[in-house]
């Protein structure tokens, strides 16, 4: 959804988005600017799924693909 920031770690964004939702959802219930938190409850929500599917599926994959490409690569070459 939004471009990776340079300086942190995609598990650490996972924390980060995640961390920030509860926030949310804690000010959404203390005070009574409940209809802005939505939006950014919503908003964070996206996120911190987004972040996690991509930690917990998408960098693996890009990594298995790698190694299958590597595979690949040798077997052509020996025969």
């Amino acid at each position: 959804m939004l471009t990776r920031y340079a300086n942190m770690t995609p598990k650490n964004q996972s924390y980060l988005f995640t961390f920030g939702l509860a926030l949310t959802l804690i000010g959404m219930a203390v005070t009574d600017m409940w209809l802005p938190m939505v939006v950014g409850a919503i908003v964070l929500a996206a996120l911190a799924v987004e972040s996690w599917i991509r930690n917990l599926y998408i960098i693996p994959m890009k990594k298995q693909i790698k190694e299958l490409n590597v595979r690949l690569a040798r077997l052509e070459h020996k025969e």
